[in-house]
């Protein structure tokens, strides 16, 4: 691509600059829908996958634009984005489409894999596709009796989302009696929770799991969470839109245990909402199955679930 010739002046048209960059669009989606508060450029770099450098120039061209403003200075220096600006409010509406588009894909995936017959004993996408263009890979693990069976109905299934969204869906199918390993970045959809880079634990490949042991796990992981969402308050926030995005999607079986989550989000003290994650209380152990915060951790916080969950065990 040959570089411009004829710049355009920045402040009729502040969008060349404002989404100019990758880096700047990755900087501006965790101001606008993960943090509240204003956040350091070591902190921003990391939730955005970005170098501080890489991060630091980033924010020196959002700034330049007054989409973005700089508190402090120094090595204390943070930044918060112009939540008043017009053109901030289009680009959270953007922020929010994208996640809506998203939500609304995996909601209809998995409302298929919950209504297949026979069910699979767990689903998970192994990693998104990298362009539009590839196919979405979704893995089962199902009993070897029931596979074949069970990923002609899916595949039956999959053809309006397939034709609605022009993607194609492939099924890869694993029985008892393989071993397959979870890819970083994973997307857990039915079924127990994926151990991320680990194989699947031993008592699920030898035969059917107990439900004290998924409840066991569940607790432990939602113990973890608890201690997070104590170091970060960003956490109940992206779990409340995301329920919200879940309700505002279609309808499945999980509504009502959304539903409720989305009041305990909304009503509950930070102190009461951790006790009630690892509570032993009928209800907590009920809604753990459904927990938000599984689908709205990012990868470095998946991986530190995954690293205090072997120390616990």
């Amino acid at each position: 691509m040959r570089p411009i010739s004829i710049e355009q002046n920045s402040f009729r048209y502040p969008l060349n600059v404002i989404l100019g960059t990758e880096a700047q669009i990755r900087l501006l989606r965790v101001m606008i829908t993960e943090v509240n508060d204003p956040i350091s450029i070591v902190d921003a770099a990391k939730r955005a996958d970005l170098t501080p450098l890489g991060a630091r120039k980033a924010m020196k061209r959002l700034t330049s634009v007054g989409i973005v403003k700089a508190i402090g200075g120094g090595r204390k220096q943070q930044y918060e984005i112009s939540s008043n600006d017009v053109l901030v409010q289009a680009v959270a509406a953007l922020f929010s489409a994208e996640a809506d588009r998203f939500e609304h894909i995996l909601a209809s995936i998995r409302k298929c894999i919950e209504k297949v017959e026979p069910q699979p004993i767990s689903a998970w996408i192994p990693s998104l596709p990298a362009d539009p263009g590839y196919p979405i890979k979704i893995c089962i693990l199902q009993d070897a009796r029931y596979l074949r069976v069970t990923i002609h109905n899916l595949q039956i299934l999959f053809q309006e989302i397939e034709r609605e969204v022009d993607m194609t869906i492939e099924i890869i199918g694993y029985s008892k009696a393989d071993t397959p390993q979870q890819e970083s970045g994973s997307l857990h959809l039915y079924g127990l929770p994926l151990s991320g880079d680990r194989k699947f634990e031993t008592g699920i490949m030898t035969g059917p799991i107990s439900h004290e042991k998924q409840d066991k796990r569940l607790a432990d992981i939602c113990r973890i969470i608890g201690r997070m969402i104590n170091e970060d308050r960003s956490l109940i926030e992206r779990a409340k839109k995301y329920t919200e995005r879940i309700l505002k999607g279609i309808s499945h079986s999980a509504t009502g245990d959304i539903e409720e989550w989305r009041d305990i989000l909304n009503k509950y003290s930070v102190r009461r909402l951790v006790q009630f994650l690892s509570s032993e209380e009928e209800r907590s152990i009920r809604l753990r199955q459904s927990c938000p915060f599984f689908a709205v951790l990012n990868k470095k916080e998946k991986e530190r679930v995954l690293e205090e969950l072997g120390g616990e065990r």
